[in-house]
This record gives C-alpha cells, structure tokens and sequence, in this order.
C-alpha cells in the first residue's frame, strides 16, 4: 500500500495551490485567448500570464506565451519570474536566453532565482556577464550569497560597490546577525556615514533577537528619528527575554501605538505563559486586527485551552484561513483526530498549511492516504509536508518509500532545502544507511544548524563517535553555534564510545563556552557516560547534584548502570527514589526484578514481580517493525497472531545459531 501511494506521489505534475474548482474557474476564464489590439492586448495578455503562473499552471502560461502575436520586455521578464517562483530554473534560463532585449529586471530576476536555489556559483556568471549594473544588482548578488550563508563572499563584494543605498547596509548587517556575528555587524554599522531610521531599526533588532539589550538601549538612546518600527523592536527584545515588566513599562512610554505594538505586548505575554495577562491586554486593545485576534487564539490553543479559543474564534468578527487552522492545529495537538478531521471538512478554503496540519496528526499510513487525497485536490506538497512524509517513512523505517519521497525531492527542486534535506538525512540514518545520510548531506548547500545536528546525531546513533565529534569541529568552524541538540548527540556519541575524558569536556563546554543550560537528557547522557565507564557511585554523586526537577530519568540511567555492574544496593536505593516519583512505573519493577533474579535472589525477584500484580501494572509491551514489498509489519512481545510465526521463529533460531557461531 506504502509503494503504490508513494509511486502516485512521484509522478506529480508541475505544481498547482489552488483547489480543483478555483484552477478550473480560472481556466476557463484565461484559455481564451485575449484580444490582440496593441497596447491593451498585450496588457492582456500579460495578465493572463501572470494569473496562470501565480496559481502554478506553468503549462497554461507557457502556451499564451507561445501564442502573443507581440511581447514586450515586461511579458519576457513576467514568464522567467514565474518560472523561477515555480523553481524551473533550466526553462528559466532558456527564455531568459532567448530574449531579443533585456533590461536590469531582467538579469535580476534569474540572478535572485539562482540564489534562492542554492546555485551561487551560476548566479556569479551571471552577475558578471551583466553589462550594467545599478545597486540594485549589486544587492541582489550581495544577498544572495547572505542567503545562502557566504557571508565572507558578501562583504568582499560589499568592499568593491561602487555606489551603496539602505538596502546594501541592510542586507549586510542582517547578514552578520544572522549568523550570530554581533561584533562584524557592529563594526560595519559604525561605518555607516549617516545611519537612516531602517538601518537603526535592523541593528536594533539583531542586539534584540541575540540578547544585546543594553545596546539595543544604547543605539535606540541616540536615534535621531524613532518610529514604531524602533519601539517595538525594543518591546519585542524584552519580551523575548522574558522581561515582561520592562516591555510594559516601554510599551506604555510609546508617543503612539498601533496594532503591531499592541499584539507585540499580547504575544509577549503568551511566549512567557502568563495567558491571563495576555488576555486583559487583548480586551484592552482599541482596535483589533485579524492577526491580533489569531495571536490570542493561537495563545488557548497552545496552552490547551481549546474551548476557550473557539469561544474567541466565534466572537470573531472576520476570520482568515490561520484562524481556521489555528482551531485545526488545537483539534490535533489533543490528539482528537476525529474532530479535527470534521473541523478539516467544514473549512470554506484550505491551504498547504491546513493540509500538513492534519497530516502531521497521523503517525502511521494514514498520513500517506491523507497525502494522495492532497494530491488528487490538486494541492502541492511543499517543504512542511515533504518533512512530515519523511518523519514518518522514517518511524516507520519504510525505506521504499523514503526513496521515492527522494526521488520526488529531486524532481521538485528540493534537493538543497535545508530542512527537507536534513529530514531525509534522519529518514537515512534511521534506516542503516549511514553513507546515503552523508551523501545527501554533502549536497546541501545551504546548511543550518539542524542540518549538521541530523547528520551528528546520525553518526552518534551509530555509534561512530569520533566522525560526530570531528563533524562538531567543522560544524564551528563554519560559523554555526551548536545547540542543545548538537550537545545530546554528541554526549550520547561520547557515552555509546566510553569517551570519558571528552564527554565530561564537552559537558563543560556547552554551559561555559556556549551558554547552555543542560536538561534532563544532557545529565542523563553524562550518568550513562560514568556508569559505562564503571564510575557507579561518581554517577550517583552526580545524579544527586542534579536540579530536583531534572534528575527522575538520570535516576533511572543509574538504575540501569547498576543491573549491568550487578550492583544490588545501590539499585535497590535508586528504585526506591524512582517509585517514589513514579509509583506506576511497571519498567522500574520488572528491572529491579531483573537484578534480584541475575543474582538468583529468587524470593526478592517473585517479591517484586507479586507487588507488580497486586498494583496491576504492567511494563510496557515492545514493539518492532519491518517494511516487506511495500508493506509495514509488525511484531511485539509474546506475539503469536502473524500467520507465519512458526516459519519467523525457525529463521530467528537459525540467525541466532550462526551469530554464535561466527562469534
């Protein structure tokens, strides 16, 4: 079932983001061809293009095209911008090359295409075959390079402008901070001769986003020239911080405020979980904006009060498709597939979003039935849905059709987008194929930091600790800060390894050098770490300098640490500890169990096993999974119903004979 959905899913035509219904209306109405008077046939036709390439028909635009009896530039410069919006950089070209004259739009528009997709290098060709170019054209190369991460490149031909506007500062301080180059940034910003308000405006917010306040105070101190923009980068810094006194008291200083300022403070008070707070500031506004009131909405349903966001979203006085999504996303965020499926139904329009919304409710097949109903709407999957797919092929370890997924990825013009990449990179790894992983790997040319996270956690799960931590060094190299992801992959990799000496440096590292406060899986990984090592009191040490809220899943590492060292005191304090936080936990009791009867202490094991019954829990039952042709089967413990179980237990049998024999 897996294969056949995944083989509809290849062959896709070229994308279409309407609903059937909406592309057949606009079909019928822009297949006639426009009348061919002069001046207002080719406006036309030039509308007629552009209609059919914002919805996706490339094919329909393409034929119109074909057909003008007489084109203007415009209409040439219309057909490769909406190639490019489609990613049809080759036929982009193609017509780009084929124009009989070309003006800066032009150039620009290929340019900017090449660069969206990772294809720097033709871009650079491009920019210097141009036979002039404006500051426009300069910026445009400039950000490309920003976007795809080659901020050096930037600046050495920033260096070389001949003539610099905002736009060229702009895009160049943004990039600094973008990648967390505060300093660059702050350098380049002194040299600007007289910094204008938006210039300000994006220092101001690079100091707030990175948690540069007291610049931030300082800069908006000596503007000249304030604007709401420049106040509400201020309360938005504060807010992330979570000084939420401090934005209010800003908030209140405003000379003047608008909506943005306002649901800037609403939102401020949701990010720091005071929704009450948020809500009196809601009902305060003068006027509110439909943003304003899906801020609010969104606020109830992430702190899983449902009901009181649909009460919101009934007393709405106009609602858009986030607001209908919203309320799709609190459906199944509770887990209530039904009800968000019957919410699904009931929406006036949909978008991707709304479609990978319900999706991503679905762990199993459902979510690939669901894509062929996408897909036969006439929706086109995009980046969010891709990595959804992949996630659950991934969970699934349903390798066919994770390769046909690829195959998709390749067509679509995806193969350099950072996130689906690094979802297919995970999908990979999940599925052994370690040197797949690393070859999709290297063809990304925009990477971001979850992007080195999958491919170190790949080769961490693997147990190939020395490539995840040499990774992690070129992952620094290249200017990007690991996280807290970066650091669990590489403790893990360090503890599967008994790296001691590095996981205990790397531990450091992460709160000293980087500013990252540990979490539970960190301690854990660093109690596995000691225990493995057979450091079983350091470990207990250790686990009990842990913060209170943090140590219940380090306790049950050093549980496991002494069953495998045998260490029955200790374990019997441990479980102790455990049970008293998690009195139901049935996999703590079947451990302890576990040791008492490896050390034959067959009255203590029955004892616990007794204790398990009379509370009436059970651990919790193990389950594996194989895809055979297509199809995703099953197994877990004490399982008997598959039909050919009998033929399964005789090869399992055989496998484990020939294990031992080669051992």
């Amino acid at each position: 079932m897996l294969l056949s959905m995944m083989r509809r899913f290849q062959n896709l035509p070229r994308p279409c983001r309407r609903p059937r219904r909406a592309s057949l209306l606009l079909h019928r109405l822009y297949t006639r061809p426009p009348p061919r008077h002069h001046a207002d046939g080719i406006f036309r036709w030039n509308s007629a293009i552009i209609e059919h390439l914002r919805a996706g028909r490339v094919g329909a635009a393409r034929r119109l095209f074909d057909e003008m009896p007489e084109r203007n530039v415009f209409t040439w410069n219309c057909m490769i911008s909406g190639l490019v919006r489609n990613r049809m950089l080759v036929d982009a070209r193609r017509v780009f090359d084929a124009m009989p004259f070309r003006n800066s739009v032009s150039w620009a528009a290929l340019l900017t295409g090449y660069a969206r997709c990772g294809r720097v290098a033709e871009a650079r060709e491009l920019f210097d075959r141009m036979p002039d170019r404006n500051v426009a054209s300069w910026n445009a190369m400039i950000s490309g390079y920003v976007r795809n991460g080659m901020v050096e490149r930037a600046r050495e031909l920033f260096n070389v402008m001949p003539a610099r506007d905002d736009v060229s500062w702009l895009t160049m301080i943004t990039g600094y901070m973008k990648r967390k180059r505060v300093r660059e940034a702050r350098k380049l910003f002194d040299c600007v001769p007289s910094p204008s308000t938006s210039v300000c405006n994006a220092m101001l917010s690079g100091y707030a986003e990175h948690g540069y306040l007291k610049d931030a105070e300082e800069l908006f101190g000596r503007m000249q020239r304030r604007d709401l923009v420049s106040w509400n980068v201020m309360i938005t810094g504060y807010t992330r911080a979570g000084m939420m006194e401090v934005a209010k008291s800003f908030f209140d200083k405003m000379p003047e405020k608008d909506t943005v300022s306002w649901t800037t403070i609403v939102r401020g008070y949701l990010q720091n979980g005071d929704v009450d707070a948020a809500w009196k500031v809601f009902q305060d506004m003068p006027e509110r904006d439909v943003l304003a009131w899906n801020t609010m909405m969104d606020g109830f349903v992430q702190s899983e009060r449902l009901d009181d966001a649909l009460r919101l979203f009934a007393d709405m006085p106009s609602r858009d498709l986030v607001s209908w999504n919203t309320i799709l996303q609190g459906y199944v965020q509770r887990g209530d597939m039904d009800c968000a499926n019957s919410w699904f139904r009931r929406m006036p329009e949909k978008d991707e979003t709304s479609w990978n919304t319900l999706i991503s409710g679905y762990k199993d097949e459902g979510a690939l039935t669901l894509l062929s109903e996408m897909i036969r709407d006439g929706y086109r999957p995009d980046q969010a849905t891709l990595s959804v797919i992949i996630s659950i092929c991934a969970s699934l370890v349903a390798l066919g059709c994770g390769r046909m997924v690829h195959v998709f990825i390749i067509k679509a013009g995806f193969e350099h987008d950072a996130l689906v990449m690094s979802s297919l990179i995970s999908m990979y790894s999940k599925c052994g194929l370690i040197s797949e992983a690393s070859r999709v790997f290297q063809l990304i040319l925009q990477r971001d930091t979850v992007t080195w996270n999958a491919m170190i956690a790949t080769y961490a799960y693997h147990g190939l600790a020395d490539e995840a931590l040499t990774l992690l060094d070129r992952m620094i190299k290249d200017g990007f800060s690991p996280d807290h992801a970066t650091f669990l992959s590489v403790l893990s990799a360090c503890a599967h390894k008994g790296y001691l000496y590095e996981g205990c440096h790397y531990f450091r590292s992460m709160q000293k050098e980087w500013n990252l406060i540990p979490r539970s899986d960190h301690y854990s990984c660093m109690v596995d770490l000691l225990g493995r090592s057979g450091f079983i009191h350091q470990a207990y040490d250790f686990t009990s300098k842990i913060p209170s809220d943090l140590q219940i899943n380090a306790w049950e590492t050093l549980f496991s640490a002494c069953n495998a060292h045998g260490d029955i005191q200790l374990g019997e304090l441990i479980a102790r500890n455990v049970l008293q936080s998690r009195p139901s936990d049935g996999g703590m009791y079947t451990l302890l169990s576990n040791i008492y009867a490896a050390k034959e202490m067959w009255n203590s094991a029955a004892s616990v096993r007794g204790l398990m019954k009379e509370r009436g829990l059970k651990k919790e039952t193990g389950c594996s999974w194989i895809e055979l042709k297509g199809d995703v089967i099953s197994f877990s413990s004490n399982d008997n119903t598959h039909p050919l179980i009998e033929q399964i237990y005789q090869e399992v049998d055989n496998i484990s004979v020939l294990i031992e024999d080669s051992s």
